[in-house]
């Protein structure tokens, strides 16, 4: 496996939510876009950005990159390349 690549403060990076998570779950999106607020290791800080009517932005603490996460955790990568 390769290493991954951590992105800098401010970077935009997907975050995929697990059924859990009740702000993530009323948007319906098994994807969200969030900003990286702070970084360290694997583990990200995230601003996520959802339509729900508590708020638009959700943060996140810690969320493993992809290679890290279990199953019933959430998790970021970098958008798709396409």
């Amino acid at each position: 496996m390769s290493e991954v690549k951590l992105p800098t403060l401010g970077r935009q990076v997907h975050y995929f939510p697990n059924d859990a998570d009740s702000h993530a779950a009323n948007n319906g999106a098994d994807v969200l876009p969030a900003t990286v607020v702070q970084g360290f290791s694997k583990n990200l800080n995230l601003a996520v950005t959802c339509m729900n009517p508590d708020g638009p932005v959700v943060l996140r603490y810690s969320v493993p990159h992809k290679s890290e996460a279990t199953t019933d955790r959430p998790y970021w990568d970098w958008p798709e390349i396409k």
